[in-house]
């Protein structure tokens, strides 16, 4: 059976001018729930992690940030590569320039260093145009 790109099949189609076919989004989310619970977690996180500088607040912090995690991962709910990136994975200590981390340019690569001494590896002018598959503007959906 073949499709014919001019006239879609699917009701609310819409053809883009580079042959792209865009699709209304889904009316609803799965694991809504799980979402709200780990943007939640998140927020309590990066706020105890700004308010204080003692350790009951950072402790916190980071008990919502490994919360989160964990919802993640018993629920199969995705994290988004951008928050994935401000959380350490060895301390769960969501990471904040001159607050919890430094960073430092080291022979091509940025580093992120923990204040619990985990080092994040990102490699600089290798590829500029290189961004990882939920970032890509293909695999977006678009309104």
């Amino acid at each position: 059976m073949s499709y014919n790109i001019t006239n879609p099949m699917a009701k609310g189609s819409n053809r883009v001018e580079n042959g792209v076919l865009l699709t209304p989004p889904p009316r609803n989310v799965g694991n809504k729930e799980h979402y709200q619970r780990m943007n939640y977690l998140y927020q309590l996180a990066m706020w105890n992690t700004m308010s204080g500088n003692d350790g009951g607040e950072q402790a916190l912090a980071r008990l919502y940030a490994k919360n989160m995690d964990l919802v993640s991962k018993r629920t199969r709910a995705e994290m988004l590569p951008q928050l994935k990136r401000t959380i350490c994975k060895k301390c769960h200590r969501v990471l904040v320039p001159k607050k919890t981390m430094r960073v430092q340019t080291d022979s091509g690569s940025l580093q992120l260093v923990c204040s619990c001494g985990a080092v994040r590896n990102f490699p600089i002018h290798l590829n500029g145009g290189y961004r990882c598959y939920a970032e890509r503007d293909e695999n977006l959906i678009s309104m």
